[in-house]
């Protein structure tokens, strides 16, 4: 009896008699990409320099909505204004509420280098960075090294291995400094080492000892410029650790070496152990000449975009990502983020085939501290995606395209965010840069749901028909609409499809 009623429906919509959904004005504004229903397109926010500091606020708003947007500038350089895509100040305030406008809008915040000035003369002792090495024991791996002034408070760390405990930290002289693992030491104005010291003690002595995976150690220290994060990790064959330089004021940073052999231009990287150990050097160049005012061009020169795709749950999607480039780049390092129910087939992933002589990595990022950062979504797996020894030609290209198999059992009826940042890429003269980023999602629904609702029901089978015979409605899911498999178009086969899905529920 459903299904006569239904097809009394569809006859009647065939010949044209019903006109209850018909909208004679309908005319809405095209989005500049495809997106969940009723969706405005974004509201992009750019930090110009994108060194000099970060933005928050962007996102999808209807127009007249009240945004507010806050610049954040970092050290030695000072907010200056807001301005739109025709170079109009919109405001001078570097937190304020902004009316969202039709359509796509992308506002820039402008940072202006200004290093502060010292009231008084400082002592020249006081000025010069001094070296700061830890080291460890086999049984662990140790952080917080570098170059710094005197009088700084710098945060070491000590993890310990399975099977191991810790005993302290220790100077030159064999003296303890500290019986913590993590703590604050303040420097001195003069060179210092520390050492980690472990302890073999297995937790259960009677039992016969384990047998422990063999270990290489990483060892990173700094030049005179700048500092590094780490200063040793011991690690087995094939886990990762991310080494990260920072150049001091009127420095830049100029690459990491082994020996005297250049490995990357990448500030920051993760490292894969092998099977030997390896000792990064991280170099420096003077050069303390700053721009009061970098161009706006260079901050726009390279871009990375994820955009929006509807899908069915259960559904195998390809997932590209998107990069702009007006100068041929070298190294290239940054970290993504998916939802869990999304995690990308990494040995399915195409790659461009501009990008030449690259060795790839997709590494999964599992230390509980970085996944228990704020930014960090409980719900989400974050990675690392390394392009390190190749060659990428300036131009558009789909750098990257994931394979994606969306779980049966993912929540419907919504988006779930895909996220780029801490992107850092090199150039040709070795130079390091960054990149605006979109970040993307991926809206899931169910196999019929064309109105949106996150139900299969009479109300998306009469939007499937209004469809087919030319009648707009305020929401139509093209994605999950086909219902019919092998079938790529929209046609009368999907509704009776589509009725015999909701009848067969019904019962």
């Amino acid at each position: 009896m459903r299904r006569i009623r239904y097809l009394t429906l569809l006859m009647l919509l065939l010949n044209g008699s019903i006109g209850l959904w018909a909208q004679d004005d309908f005319n809405p504004v095209s989005p500049a990409e495809p997106g969940p229903p009723g969706v405005v397109p974004m509201l992009t926010l750019v930090a110009n320099p994108v060194d000099g500091g970060t933005v928050t606020g962007a996102g999808w708003y209807n127009a007249g909505s009240k945004v507010t947007l806050r610049a954040y500038n970092k050290t030695n350089y000072v907010f200056s204004c807001w301005k739109n895509e025709r170079g109009e100040v919109v405001s001078s305030n570097s937190q304020f509420k902004y009316t969202k406008q039709d359509g796509a809008e992308t506002l820039t915040a402008y940072f202006t280098f200004s290093p502060g000035s010292p009231a008084e003369p400082v002592e020249i002792a006081q000025l010069i960075h001094h070296q700061l090495t830890v080291t460890c024991e086999d049984g662990g791996s140790v952080s917080g090294g570098g170059k710094y002034l005197p009088n700084t408070r710098v945060y070491l760390k000590a993890s310990l291995n399975t099977g191991y405990v810790f005993k302290g930290w220790y100077n030159d002289a064999g003296e303890l400094v500290s019986s913590n693992a993590n703590f604050y030491y303040t420097t001195t104005a003069a060179p210092v080492t520390l050492t980690a010291r472990f302890t073999f003690d297995p937790s259960a002595p009677s039992e016969p000892t384990p047998i422990f995976t063999k270990t290489y150690k990483v060892t990173a220290t700094a030049e005179e410029g700048g500092t590094v994060n780490t200063g040793s990790a011991t690690l087995a064959e094939g886990k990762t650790v991310t080494l990260t330089a920072t150049a001091n004021t009127g420095y830049v940073f100029a690459g990491w070496y082994v020996g005297d052999e250049l490995y990357t231009t990448l500030r920051s990287f993760t490292y894969t152990m092998h099977t030997e150990d390896i000792a990064f050097i991280a170099h420096f160049t003077f050069n303390p000449s700053a721009p009061g005012d970098p161009s706006e061009a260079k901050a726009k020169r390279f871009t990375f975009t994820l955009y929006n795709r509807v899908c069915k749950v259960g559904e195998t999607i390809k997932f590209p990502v998107y990069l702009t480039s007006t100068e041929e780049l070298h190294d290239m390092q940054f970290q993504l983020t998916f939802p869990k129910d999304m995690r990308p087939e990494v040995e399915n992933t195409d790659i461009s085939a501009k990008a030449v002589g690259y060795t790839v990595s997709l590494n999964e990022i599992t230390d509980p501290e970085v996944l228990a950062l704020p930014s960090v979504d409980e719900n989400a797996a974050v990675y690392v995606l390394s392009f390190i020894g190749g060659t990428l030609a300036s131009g558009n290209t789909v750098l990257l395209n994931f394979t994606i198999q969306v779980a049966e059992t993912i929540e419907t009826g919504q988006g779930y965010p895909v996220r780029i940042n801490q992107v850092s890429m090199s150039l040709a003269d070795g130079h390091q840069v960054s990149a605006a980023t979109r970040n993307g999602r991926v809206s899931v629904y169910k196999r019929g749901d064309v109105n949106g609702d996150n139900d299969v029901n009479v109300g998306d089978l009469v939007t499937l028909m209004s469809h087919i015979v030319g009648d707009p409605t305020d929401t139509f899911i093209e994605e999950v609409a086909n219902v019919t498999e092998g079938d790529t178009d929209i046609n009368v086969g999907d509704v009776v499809n589509l009725m015999n899905i909701i009848t067969d529920s019904e019962e």
